[in-house]
C-alpha cells in the first residue's frame, strides 16, 4: 500500500522484519518507536519541515519524550503494519506529534505521542517554534492523553546494573547517541523468561542529556513499589552518562500474558 497522507494526517503501510521482533516473532517495543519517528519523519517532509528541511535555518529536530500504551494482541513477523501520526499541540518550544499502531486487518498494537523541539545548532539552546507554525497542521482534538510532563518514581529496590560503551552503531545523523539506543539498552537488562511471560502495557521515555561515541553508559534497574496490583510490574531503568548525569529515562508497566501465539499458525494464514 502506497503511503496516505492529508493535510492533518499522514499513514505509512510498513512489513515486520526480523530485526522488529523478539524470540516469539512479536514486535518489540524499539520497533514501535523506529516506526513512529520514521513516519513522522516521512510526515514533516511533506510539509517541507524535514530535518534536511529545517538544518538550513540551523535547525534539529530533537525528541525529550515518548510514551507509549500497548495491546496484547501485537503484531507479529511479516505482519504489515499501519502506522498514523498527526501533531495534536504547538507551543512556542514544544510540539507533541501523536501516533496509532494498527495490523492490516485493523487491530490496534499500540498508541501515544512523542515530544518535539527544535535545537539551534549554533547556540545549542532550544529555538522558538514561531517560525514554522503556519506550515505545521494542528489537530487538538485529536489526542492520546494528557501531554503534562510525567514523574517518574525514584524509590524501589534495585536489581542489576549494566554498561555499555558508545559505538559507532549507535550514533544518528547528528553525531550524537540514537534515542532508540537507549530503550535498547534498557531491554538488555530483561530476563528472558519474564520477557516471554509478560506483555508490555505501558512505556515512558524521557531523554536528558546527549551523549557520544566512546562514553560508557551505566544503566541501572530498579524494581518500583506496587500497591494496587501484584500482577503489574512496575520497572525503572536509570542510563547515567561517565559524569554521572542521567541520560535518560525509561519507565515501563508489564501485566502477564494471556495467551501464546504459535507463529507457525500464523504465518500459514498469511
Amino acid at each position: 500500500m502506497e503511503a496516505q497522507k492529508e493535510l492533518n494526517q499522514y499513514t505509512h503501510r510498513y512489513s515486520l522484519t526480523a530485526a522488529d521482533m523478539d524470540t516469539r516473532y512479536r514486535m518489540t517495543p524499539n520497533a514501535v518507536l523506529l516506526y513512529y519517528q520514521d513516519c513522522w519523519a516521512r510526515y514533516m517532509a511533506c510539509l517541507h519541515l524535514a530535518a534536511f528541511d529545517v538544518v538550513k535555518q540551523n535547525r534539529i529536530w530533537v525528541i525529550t519524550e515518548f510514551n507509549a500504551w500497548f495491546e496484547e494482541q501485537t503484531a507479529l513477523w511479516s505482519d504489515d503494519i499501519d502506522v498514523t501520526v498527526w501533531n495534536s499541540e504547538v507551543s512556542a518550544l514544544r510540539l507533541y506529534a501523536e501516533f496509532r499502531v494498527r495490523r492490516a486487518d485493523g487491530v490496534e498494537v499500540a498508541h501515544g505521542y512523542g515530544c518535539w523541539t527544535l535545537l539551534d545548532t549554533e547556540a545549542h539552546r532550544l529555538a522558538p517554534m514561531m517560525p514554522f507554525l503556519p506550515q505545521i497542521p494542528v489537530l487538538p482534538e485529536v489526542t492520546s492523553e494528557t501531554h503534562k510532563k510525567r514523574r517518574f518514581p525514584m524509590e524501589g529496590t534495585p536489581l542489576q546494573q549494566i554498561e555499555h560503551r558508545v559505538n559507532p552503531i549507535n550514533l544518528d545523523f547528528n553525531g550524537h547517541v540514537n534515542n532508540r539506543t537507549y530503550l535498547s539498552i534498557a531491554m538488555q537488562s530483561a530476563d528472558e523468561a519474564f520477557m516471554d511471560a509478560h506483555a508490555i502495557r505501558c512505556l515512558a521515555i524521557h531523554w536528558l542529556k546527549e551523549t557520544f561515541l566512546g562514553d560508557t553508559l551505566t544503566c541501572r534497574l530498579i524494581l518500583l513499589p506496587n500497591e494496587t496490583d501484584e500482577a503489574v510490574y512496575h520497572y525503572l531503568h536509570t542510563i547515567a552518562r561517565n559524569d554521572a548525569e542521567t541520560a535518560a529515562q525509561v519507565y515501563s508497566e508489564w501485566i502477564p500474558r494471556s495467551e501464546q501465539i504459535d507463529v507457525s499458525v500464523h504465518a500459514q494464514r498469511k
